[in-house]
């Protein structure tokens, strides 16, 4: 069974970044996934999807 994913920031505006740990033959990673109002984006790193969350609520 795989691991659920991680709640691992937010900001008022409800803007959710969750951290996905995967593997992916001998190795494994972290995803994170940033979404704001239905709109998400799998990342690489913590830093860019707070970014793309931050982007929609900075207007």
């Amino acid at each position: 069974m795989s691991p659920q994913p991680v709640l691992v920031h937010s900001n008022p505006e409800g803007g959710t970044v969750h951290k996905y740990p995967l593997s992916g033959g001998k190795s494994s990673f972290e995803r994170y996934l940033g979404c704001y109002l239905g709109s998400c984006k799998f990342c690489n790193d913590l830093e860019e999807a707070t970014d793309f969350i931050e982007s929609f609520t900075s207007v």
